[in-house]
Order: C-alpha cells, then structure tokens, then sequence
C-alpha cells in the first residue's frame, strides 16, 4: 500500500482498523508500517511509493525511479483495477453495495478498484464474484501485482491457465471486441480457440496479443514454457 495513499485516507478521518482491513494487517501493524517518521520523512520528500500510481496507470516518476520488478508490480496493480472496473461497468455496481456485499469498507473497495490497493486473493475473487466474472481469469494479474508466487497447475491445464491470463489481459484494456482481437497470421476461429485454451500460439504470437492489449508477457514466460516442455515430453514419450 502506498504511503501516500494511507496519509490521503487518514486525513480525510480514515482510522488505523479501517485501512489495516485493506492491507491484511493488525492494527498495530499498520500504525508501525505507516505511522512512524520514517514514513513521514518519506512523504516530505515526496518520494512515490513503488506502486503509487494514479488510476490511469501513469506515474510521471515511474520510469526513472522504479526498478523493473516493481514497475511490474505497479503496472500489474493497475492493470487489475482496470480489469475489475471493466467488470463493474457490467453489472453497474457502485462501491456502496459492492462493500455491503464484500464485507469491506467502502473506501477499500475504491482502492482496489483504482488500482491502489492489492488485498488477499480471497477479496479479490469475491469481488470478482460479485462482479459476475470468473476469478481465475484476474488470478495472474493479482500473482504479479502482489509479487505471490506464481502457482502453475499441472501439464493438462497449462493451456487455461494461459487463456485465463489472455482473458484477464484482455478485461485490463476494457474488454474489446473479439473481432478486433485477430493475431497476425491466425485466423478469428483461432483467436478465439487461444482465448479459449484449446489452442496456445507460439511465443512471439502470443507477446504480439499481449502487446496488442498493452500487456506485460514476463507473468506468461513460466507457464508458455511449461506448457511446450509437457508438450515436447508427450512427443517424445509417443
């Protein structure tokens, strides 16, 4: 959580309990994390946090302060936000009912959504639960924007673990139309099939839709290569 957005909250009455429900901390660890003078000095300087970005994903300091894993988490904290608000713009909830149902603050909800907050993976699926959209498709997202370990499934769902990051990035850019959406070379029956999982394209395609969605294809190395070593492995063993 980013310091400035902590010192924005309590200065506008937000108590300590309230933003240690969003951080997944006690009280007394939030106070320490965010309450001392170094956090002040800090602010002072006006120093950003790693992934203290605006909603819209820009940070006029971002590249030339952050080094390249934590501009990926910030870029991956905000690409999930946008995400989840392309599946509020569906079901048209606003953060009042969102945080009725949620359990959550609402000023925790407009974090998250904003891409200033990453909570637990239990919020974010029961909010994307509530928003009518599927968790594992938001689930690779949440992984590099909350620097978790990355848990790659076993050989035969590789394929859907890919399609649902390909999905996840596609809710990022705003969900665009799957006609729009046609990798050079591939014909749309293809497309589709790849966002489907019963077709996973070659490494430089798969970058060009990722590049194509404004997308970072780093969180996709593990699993694509996973996928092609089984892939070799069956041939072999055939």
């Amino acid at each position: 959580m980013a310091a400035a957005v902590v010192s924005e909250e309590r200065s506008a009455g937000r108590t300590w309990s309230e933003i240690a429900v969003v951080a997944g901390l006690t009280e007394g660890q939030a106070r320490a994390r965010w309450g001392g003078a170094r956090t002040a000095q800090r602010l002072s300087a006006r120093e950003p946090a790693p992934w203290a970005r605006q909603p819209d994903g820009t940070d006029a300091h971002a590249s030339r302060t952050a080094p390249p894993a934590a501009q990926r988490t910030s870029d991956a904290a905000s690409a999930l936000g946008r995400a989840l608000r392309t599946l509020r713009e569906h079901t048209k909830a606003g953060f009042e009912d969102l945080a009725a149902e949620a359990g959550m603050p609402a000023f925790a909800v407009r974090w998250v959504l904003e891409g200033k907050a990453v909570v637990p993976w239990t919020t974010v699926f029961t909010l994307v639960h509530l928003l009518g959209g599927h968790p594992a498709d938001l689930r690779l997202l949440w992984e590099t924007a909350s620097k978790s370990v990355p848990r790659l499934p076993d050989a035969p769902y590789l394929a859907d673990h890919l399609a649902a990051g390909l999905r996840g990035a596609r809710l990022a850019a705003g969900h665009p139309a799957a006609a729009s959406i046609c990798l050079p070379g591939f014909s749309q029956a293809e497309t589709d099939a790849v966002f489907d999982g019963r077709l996973v394209p070659d490494w430089k395609a798969l970058c060009e839709v990722l590049q194509w969605l404004d997308a970072d294809p780093e969180p996709f190395k593990a699993p694509w290569a996973a996928h092609r070593a089984a892939q070799e492995q069956g041939r072999r063993s055939t």
